[in-house]
């Protein structure tokens, strides 16, 4: 499976897995823990600086407590599959999977406005 398509696949069934997708994408301010990490992720150059920005416990208090849980189990998986790669590749990846991650909440979202997903 291509690098992208493997970036794809997780960060659908995370953002499937979600619970609180507006909490994860907005937060409490308009700029959630998502967007957040994503910023700082797109500087990031090795997988020590994306280890850095996906340390969860620095966005622990614009999130509830269930939303951190389930970011906290999509970074595992994540820096699970990307610890398999060299660094050039894993850093790409992360960058990857955290696009399709945001695109797949904010579907999720609207989804849930239609009433297409309860």
């Amino acid at each position: 499976m291509s690098l992208e398509n493997e970036a794809k696949k997780i960060a659908a069934t995370y953002a499937r897995w979600l619970r609180k997708p507006e909490d994860a994408l907005f937060g409490k301010d308009g700029k959630g823990a998502v967007m957040m990490m994503y910023e700082r992720l797109k500087q990031a150059k090795t997988m020590e600086e994306v280890k850095e920005a996906l340390n969860l416990d620095q966005y622990a208090n614009l999130m509830d407590k269930q939303t951190y849980n389930d970011l906290q189990r999509f970074l595992n998986e994540l820096l699970t599959k990307a610890s398999q790669m060299n660094q050039e590749d894993a850093v790409r990846f992360v960058l990857e999977a955290f696009r399709y991650f945001q695109i797949s909440l904010y579907t999720k979202i609207e989804n849930i406005n239609k009433g297409i997903w309860g």
